[in-house]
């Protein structure tokens, strides 16, 4: 039986390569969200003036973006 729903929409995995135009399908999110991301250190690959956005970047983008307040991970001082 088939729902019409994708219950992978939204799941990146670490090991995927992704078109851009896939990646804000997938996460379904605007191309300004991916732009944004982008301008604040979100690695993206050129390969003959295709770009492509690698899983594993996207998720420690992420995580990375999370600062204590937000519940992130918190440094300890040594």
């Amino acid at each position: 039986m088939t729902t019409g729903h994708d219950f992978n929409a939204g799941v990146i995995s670490p090991n995927e390569l992704y078109t851009l135009k896939a990646f804000t399908r997938k996460l379904g999110i605007r191309e300004a969200t991916l732009r944004s991301a982008r301008r604040a250190g979100l690695r993206v690959y050129y390969v003959h003036k295709h770009a492509y956005i690698y899983g594993r970047d996207w998720i420690e983008y992420v995580l990375n973006s999370q600062g204590p307040q937000n519940g992130g991970p918190v440094s300890e001082a040594v």
